[in-house]
């Protein structure tokens, strides 16, 4: 009788931790790779598409500009300069960092409003800030510029209920990306505890927006009250009152609800 040899049937190939993975499971990893990370890069795209832009801001800080013009230290240090088209500008004032210009014009003590200012200039569609220099020749006495009769024109354009948010001038200005929502919250508050100018920056139904400097009902400075409330989705009533080209939102704080 014949022997028959008996083989058992080939279970192909398996894992073993010292051995090169089989290819099959090579394959099932690439695949894997390939769909995780085409999943990853559609919910980035999503997830990009619903942010807000960052805006048209920008910080020229390479280059420094002399402007002369009329210093005013309240509500917020600012300049009041002559623009391209002849017109009354208004320029805000600031350190390089986060912080407002008060301190650096106490120690300048320079005599009277009328001054040449040096620094790099924020820009976003007609606002505009300097960054004034580090150097301690920042700011000069001017007095070949007329001196001023009369104050600036004013007008009271009346009350306003508004929805919109508190933000810091600086960076929606143009210093940072991203420069409002959530996502911007303990920068802005940093920047407006320091002295930066805080704005309302409002949004109508038909997509139309405007940004403005925020005060205390009598014009001032308005700093810790408003704090807790930066970033958020606010609503706010208030009067606005137009200094030259400057847009002032004066409210009291116990008018800002949160929405």
């Amino acid at each position: 009788m014949s022997r028959k040899l008996i083989r058992d049937e080939d279970p192909g190939e398996y894992f073993v931790g010292y051995l090169d993975a089989p290819k099959v499971d090579r394959r099932y990893l690439l695949g894997l790779s390939v769909l995780g990370l085409g999943i990853a890069g559609g919910a980035g795209a999503l997830l990009a598409k619903k942010q807000g832009g960052a805006g048209q801001g920008s910080w020229d800080m390479a280059t420094q500009v002399t402007l002369s013009g009329y210093l005013s230290e309240t509500p917020y240090p600012l300049l009041r300069t002559t623009g391209l088209d002849g017109s009354m500008q208004t320029v805000l004032l600031a350190c390089d960092t986060k912080c407002g210009a008060q301190e650096k014009l106490a120690a300048a003590s320079v005599a009277g409003d009328r001054v040449n200012v040096r620094g790099s200039l924020i820009q976003r569609g007609r606002h505009v800030m300097m960054a004034v220099a580090n150097e301690d020749d920042w700011i000069s006495a001017d007095q070949t510029l007329p001196a001023r009769l009369t104050g600036f024109d004013e007008e009271d354009l009346g009350m306003v209920e508004l929805n919109g948010e508190i933000l810091d001038s600086k960076c929606w200005f143009g210093a940072m990306r991203p420069n409002e929502g959530a996502g911007h919250k303990a920068c802005a508050m940093l920047c407006i505890a320091g002295g930066l100018a805080p704005y309302f920056y409002a949004r109508d139904r038909l997509g139309r927006s405007r940004a403005m400097m925020i005060t205390d009902p009598e014009g001032h400075a308005l700093v810790q009250p408003i704090l807790r409330y930066v970033a958020d989705p606010v609503r706010v009533t208030g009067r606005v009152h137009r200094i030259e080209d400057l847009l002032q939102l004066r409210l009291d704080p116990a008018d800002l609800t949160r929405v």
